[in-house]
């Protein structure tokens, strides 16, 4: 009998130890060998024209593409997790991670429903356990009612993670926008963040249409903190014009600088306002496995939600974000979906957690490598990269030719190269910032960003990155001093 067409591969195992040589050899040279620069200087119509762009009538088959890879993708990509990479928050992935990431594929589960994912679901609801009372949240009951306690989701990342708790937010406050839209609401609903605050707050604005301007961007003090003083002072004016506050957003580790609101003064605000409190600790969030972390961000527990990003400074491979909610209630009344094709209910199903349906089993990643390191050796490196942030600000702090622009409060230093001698405009010193960093970049040694701090251009070091040394963060200071020295001498350019 002839056996029908199917896409499966003959030699797929040898096609999976292939591609897994591949991964190994890469973790290695980005690891203690650190082979090859951190970005690659390659341009887009470079690699555009190195790339095959064909879509072929007739396949090449796997081991051909595989060898594409090898010659024309893997060398050029940015080596994240490279010791030296200490520029956005996306951080080094733990090779656990990567193990776990490689089985869900594989697996390929559909936990949208409890039947299509039986174990994907469980993780789920084991790794929301874990984080959720990692910040303190309600615990279960008795467990009878699948709805009680807290509840989250995994989703992409922290742009998600703070859409998901401000669609929760609006529903609580106002739940006849679900079925009338904005327009039977009769207000107009305000939400609040510090002027530190990460552009998915506006953005998640716009796509829950609430709109840009009704996004109040509060004050922060001389340390990048909201100023509560201000906030209250905000919500006052706008309940006077007849407006609807009913949210404020909280840092728990700003984009720019890494400063932590002060959680407790604003959970008052929202307990004496009747405002849903949110907090931002995508990047944060990973302090809390430390003392001195869960100290800085006492207050969190009183959150109604919490964004947090595993594959920021948990280690995790993108993608995945999470967002807890206090009250799992709450964020099943919000996004509860039937459908007949989806087949009987069942208690447990992650559609009812929110919004998207078809969903990768992002759980596994994350059990698998915090099974695989246990808190106390994630606590370690978190410790030593806040430990690193602060000999980077210590270097700076010691020379003449540094000035510290911010508190080091979690892992990121902010700080700006200042040309001795006279001659030079604040305006010409911030764009020797930038011309800095690109001379960095280009010798392949590091790579940060630039960074603007109450109106002054520095550069921008953050370490969540497992691999980073002492040894490194003294490699790029001593090369950023000798990099602006070098074009200090050139002269101020216009």
């Amino acid at each position: 009998m002839q056996r029908h067409e199917t896409l499966d591969l003959e030699d797929f195992e040898t096609l999976l130890t292939r591609a897994a040589t591949m991964i190994a050899d890469r973790v290695e040279r980005i690891g203690p060998c650190a082979e090859g620069p951190v970005v690659h200087p390659a341009t887009f119509d470079e690699l555009a024209a190195l790339i095959p762009s064909d879509w072929p009538e007739a396949g090449a088959g796997a081991h051909a593409v595989l060898d594409d890879v090898a010659r024309c993708i893997e060398p050029y990509a940015t080596r994240i997790g490279h010791p030296r990479f200490l520029a956005w928050i996306t951080t080094s992935p733990a090779p656990a991670g990567t193990l776990g990431d490689i089985v869900c594929s594989g697996l390929n589960q559909a936990p949208l429903s409890f039947k299509g994912g039986p174990a994907a679901t469980v993780l789920e609801h084991v790794v929301i356990g874990w984080l959720a009372r990692l910040f303190g949240l309600p615990e279960a009951g008795d467990g009878t009612d699948p709805t009680d306690g807290a509840g989250g989701t995994i989703v992409s990342g922290g742009t998600m993670a703070n859409l998901m708790g401000l669609t929760v937010a609006r529903h609580a406050h106002f739940p006849e926008a679900a079925t009338k839209g904005l327009a039977g609401i009769g207000r107009t609903p305000v939400l609040y963040v510090s002027d530190q605050g990460h552009m998915s707050i506006e953005r998640s604005a716009v796509l829950l249409g609430l709109g840009a301007d009704n996004v109040r961007g509060v004050p922060s003090d001389a340390a990048n903190r909201m100023d509560v003083a201000a906030l209250r002072a905000a919500i006052a004016e706008d309940r006077a014009a007849g407006l609807a506050p009913f949210c404020v957003v909280a840092q728990a580790g700003s984009v720019t600088t890494g400063a932590v609101d002060p959680l407790p003064d604003i959970a008052d605000v929202c307990a004496s306002e009747g405002l849903w409190f949110h907090v931002d600790a995508a990047y944060g969030g990973a302090a809390m496995l430390t003392d001195e972390g869960a100290a800085l961000l006492a207050g969190i527990d009183r959150a109604d939600s919490i964004c947090v990003d595993p594959h920021k400074w948990f280690f995790i491979p993108l993608e995945c974000g999470v967002t807890l909610f206090r009250s799992k209630a709450q964020q099943i009344a919000t996004f509860r979906a039937r459908a007949s094709y989806l087949g009987e209910e069942n208690p447990h199903d992650l559609k009812n957690t929110t919004f998207i349906l078809s969903r990768a089993n992002r759980a596994l990643k994350v059990w698998f490598a915090f099974r695989t390191y246990g808190r106390e050796r994630l606590r370690r490196i978190v410790t030593r990269n806040m430990e690193l942030a602060r000999q980077f600000r210590d270097l700076c702090a010691a020379s003449p030719e540094w000035q510290v622009l911010a508190p080091v409060q979690l892992s990121i230093a902010c700080a700006r190269y200042v040309p001795q001698g006279d001659g030079w405009t604040e305006e010409q010193v911030d764009r020797l910032q930038v011309r800095l960093l690109e001379r960095l970049e280009a010798s392949g040694e590091g790579f940060l960003t630039p960074a603007m701090v109450r109106g002054r251009a520095g550069v921008r070091l953050c370490v969540a990155n497992h691999r980073t040394s002492e040894t490194d963060i003294r490699l790029l200071f001593d090369l950023m001093t000798s990099f602006g020295r070098e074009l200090a001498a050139q002269g101020p350019q216009a």
